[in-house]
């Protein structure tokens, strides 16, 4: 199952300052629907974060997997040597 493949990068269009991680819930103002939006959806991050290390506390997510080097073709001469 693929989940967090998705990168969501929203502004509200007329608060473009708004950060709901820096803000928080009382940064909206007007009680703006597009800031609220924006406040559940990184709010549900988290909660969606927390779960799947619930489930698989050895997850390491924060380090991408390093692509294997390929070996060397043994036919090349090295200039090294």
């Amino acid at each position: 199952m693929k989940i967090r493949s998705r990168k969501f990068d929203g502004r509200c269009g007329r608060h473009k300052k708004y950060n709901p991680a820096v803000d928080g819930l009382g940064g909206i103002r007007g009680g703006c629907p597009r800031c609220q939006l924006l406040f559940d959806i990184w709010r549900a991050s988290l909660e969606l974060n927390r779960l799947i290390r619930q489930f698989d506390p050895n997850l390491d997510d924060v380090e991408r997997p390093k692509p294997a080097t390929p070996e060397p073709d043994p036919r090349q001469m090295s200039l090294i040597d």
